[in-house]
């Protein structure tokens, strides 16, 4: 086992390993993907209570890197941010686990020039968590939507979606500028959702 190292996460899938253990995928601050093994995870409170390693959690983990394989060594996970607001309504944490998926197939083990995607989806979870009514999380899957195609370099831009593009998705008053395009671009969605799937199945790297 290699050195000791330390980082901010947004953990993205967990799959049970064994009786006790995890395989913890999260995104680093860098953009990286990495693949860490949380061992005596679902017995651990003092390391791992409080369903820290949680999909869509903000996180510190201290790690031990192996010097073998791609599969590091968690020692120590701390939550920085749950989004208890998010995985407390059955419709965000749809969004958010879609969102989460889109950003686990196009991020790289090994790449870390990639901090847009951290910042994209960070601001992502901040901005879903306060939502409340069906229009606004409408409006919030576009925007997410244009600017992670935006991101890929695969969007072909019109005229409708610039307003989207142009607001930051950490501005609290974009929803209010955006809901009057609300009832042009309802049927926008299905689309782009389309075209997010489409496209995240078939991209190669």
């Amino acid at each position: 086992m290699g050195l000791e190292s330390e980082g901010h996460f947004l953990i993205l899938k967990k799959i049970k390993y064994s009786e006790a253990d995890l395989i913890i995928h999260a995104l680093s601050q860098s953009g990286e993907k990495m693949s860490f093994m949380a061992r005596g995870a679902l017995r651990s409170k003092r390391r791992f209570g409080g369903g820290v390693l949680e999909p869509t959690h903000h996180v510190k983990l201290t790690y031990l890197l192996s010097n073998k394989t791609d599969l590091h060594t968690i020692k120590e996970a701390q939550l920085l941010q749950g989004f208890d607001l998010i995985r407390n309504d059955y419709d965000k944490l749809d969004f958010a686990l879609t969102a989460l998926n889109c950003v686990s197939q196009v991020s790289l083990e090994g790449d870390s020039g990639s901090s847009t995607m951290y910042n994209l989806l960070g601001h992502l979870l901040k901005r879903l968590e306060p939502i409340s009514n069906p229009a606004s999380l409408s409006l919030l899957k576009i925007q997410f939507y244009l600017k992670f195609l935006l991101q890929q370099g695969v969007l072909e831009i019109e005229d409708w979606m610039k307003p989207f593009l142009k607001m930051n998705l950490q501005d609290t008053d974009s929803f209010s500028a955006l809901s009057a395009l609300e009832p042009n671009c309802s049927g926008k969605l299905l689309s782009l959702e389309k075209s997010v799937l489409h496209y995240i199945k078939n991209a190669s790297f």
